[in-house]
């Protein structure tokens, strides 16, 4: 069952507050009592409150008075005032610093279960709206372009450039670069942050399929059973993310074209078209100017697109930047999904170990490989031997006098292969099972390279 809403009322006179009581709780409402513009606040410090309804003018401090404290402390609430005759003026003022709505006094009943109930309603969406905010603010805390490095500081500065404006931006780079993450930032830095931020796998769709997903349609249209908002139309005031722009075959590139040309929207099914208020920003992992020239993208939708472009560097540039990445992904590992609670650490070798690879798969895939370089370290710090096994980096071969037998390929595979099974048995606390996993053979099998390489079982 719905628990119903509480609300306040404040008034200097007894009457009237014990009439007002006796209406809402008739409506099922729990109803809170105050005197006076003190006692009311503190009872809004002290209780669940949905709505106020408050006298305007009062003895000492009337309900402007309340009204602007509830605002100073921050507290999200609809003040519906009672006015009596002679202060439609202040209930006009009281309106403009944020009253709800006002009520004339004598008030009616039934217009003022109305009015309760549809200030209880527009509480809960001050009460979402604020935990969305506190959502975006978390967000924006985790999501950034972590390091120091030069390449990386030349593409925040673009990013902060182009915010400020609405131009469209092109957003270039290997796949898993962070440009999502850039678009992001560009919309969160921009006048449209606080706007819907639309996402659109352009490779996602065929044809007739991409033209319905971005612009729309009406029910009956294109043998559509039923209206579709389409994505243009969901970033309305916000911004508008085309992602793998440089997969769309020919005939939707020409008619991408013609939207960025017009900024007209026209779903199927519509006689008229209408402007669309989007910020376009495309993100590419091809290199658009080589389909240019080699004829597999338009010369002028590119230039359409390439307002701004904003390349994003590989992670091989950043290897100064690691430790930084590293901490920061393993902090918002640890917030998704906890182990512990805490970041686990990674050691000072097992960074020289990172840095060593040169990381084709760039941010993405250092993420994943902390992902489950954190599942098989089970709470203990991220060492070396755990990454070297997970990346399959090279071992340096063991160095012997100079001579013909530092060439010698079964003796030296042989002493990688100890190297190997030491590491993943220290790394294990010589756990068997485990330590046979990391090596990737069945644990059965342990056993043999124990005795080969005449390491101990205890």
């Amino acid at each position: 069952m719905k628990k119903q809403p509480n609300v306040l009322i404040v008034d200097d006179e007894t009457f009237v507050r014990e009439s007002l009581a006796e209406v809402l709780k008739h409506e099922g409402y729990g109803v809170f009592s105050a005197a006076g513009v003190d006692e009311g606040v503190r009872i809004l410090g002290a209780e669940t409150v949905h709505v106020v309804i408050s006298d305007l003018r009062m003895p000492k401090k009337d309900g402007l008075v309340l009204l602007r404290e509830a605002k100073r402390a921050g507290i999200p609430i609809p003040i519906v005032m009672i006015t009596g005759v002679g202060t439609l003026a202040e209930a006009v003022t009281a309106m403009k610093e944020g009253a709800y709505d006002f009520l004339q006094k004598p008030v009616d009943p039934r217009v003022l279960a109305r009015v309760v109930e549809r200030a209880a309603e527009h509480h809960g969406l001050l009460v979402e709206a604020r935990r969305a905010r506190n959502v975006l603010a978390e967000l924006d805390a985790t999501r950034q372009l972590v390091g120091a490095s030069s390449a990386l500081e030349r593409a925040r500065g673009m990013i902060a450039q182009v915010a400020a404006t609405d131009a469209t931006v092109l957003l270039s780079g290997e796949s898993g670069t962070g440009k999502e993450l850039a678009a992001w930032l560009v919309h969160r830095k921009s006048a449209r942050g606080e706007g819907p931020f639309v996402l659109v796998n352009c490779a996602a769709f065929v044809p007739g399929e991409f033209e319905l997903e971005l612009f729309g349609c009406k029910k009956g249209a294109q043998g559509a059973a039923e209206e579709r908002v389409g994505r243009i139309a969901s970033a309305e005031g916000g911004t508008l993310v085309l992602d793998q722009v440089g997969a769309l075959e020919a005939k939707l590139q020409a008619r991408l074209l013609r939207f960025l040309e017009t900024m007209e929207l026209q779903p199927a099914g519509e006689a008229t078209a209408r402007r669309a208020d989007v910020r376009v920003i495309a993100i590419t992992n091809e290199d658009l100017g080589a389909a240019v020239k080699a004829g597999t993208f338009r010369a002028d939708l590119f230039n359409r697109l390439n307002v701004f472009p904003v390349p994003m560097p590989r992670l091989a540039e950043l290897k100064a930047d690691l430790p930084a990445i590293v901490n920061h992904l393993l902090m918002r590992a640890a917030q998704k999904r906890p182990f512990g609670g805490v970041s686990l650490k990674v050691t000072a070798d097992a960074l020289e170990v990172l840095a060593r690879y040169d990381w084709p798969g760039n941010v993405r895939e250092l993420e994943n490989v902390l992902e489950r370089a954190q599942i098989l370290a089970q709470g203990r710090d991220l060492d070396a031997g755990l990454f070297e096994s997970l990346l399959e980096l090279p071992l340096s071969v063991p160095k012997g006098a100079p001579g013909p037998a530092e060439f010698q390929l079964r003796k030296n595979l042989d002493a990688l292969e100890k190297e190997l099974v030491q590491r993943a048995l220290v790394h294990t606390h010589n756990k068997k099972k485990e330590a046979a996993i990391l090596l990737g053979i069945d644990p059965r099998n342990l056993g043999y390279y124990l005795r080969k390489h005449k390491l101990s079982e205890g």
